[in-house]
């Protein structure tokens, strides 16, 4: 749902910032999701709304291909593996972001530093 859009952040002790992730909604059925972790490489999701349905089909996936550096090589190696595996389910609920990919499922903080 379009309260889902904007910057949010994960952060896990396999790396020393936190994972960036930002949701825009392009059209009424289609989502951007972009996710990077400083200094790595650039991911980028592109999902479709099922039609009469909340169900999210991921339609492409991207990433640079830059090396990452070693201190965060892990957690993006982890995060590339679970976008391509393609979102199928994102929600809000109050200051966190749910989202589903696989059997795997990710809470995202809400970044109050980030501006559309």
């Amino acid at each position: 749902s379009k309260d889902c859009e904007g910057g949010w952040e994960f952060q896990t002790e396999k790396s020393p910032i936190p994972v960036k992730l930002i949701v825009k909604k392009m059209s009424p059925t289609d989502w951007i999701v972009a996710c990077m972790v400083p200094r790595g490489n650039m991911m980028h999701c592109l999902l479709k709304e099922e039609e009469g349905s909340e169900n999210l089909n991921q339609v492409k996936f991207n990433i640079t291909g830059k090396e990452p550096p070693d201190d965060i090589m892990e957690v993006e190696t982890e995060m590339a593996d679970f976008l391509e595996t393609g979102i199928t389910d994102i929600r809000r609920e109050g200051d966190s972001l749910r989202m589903k990919a696989g059997d795997r499922e990710i809470a995202f903080e809400w970044n109050y530093n980030y501006s559309l």
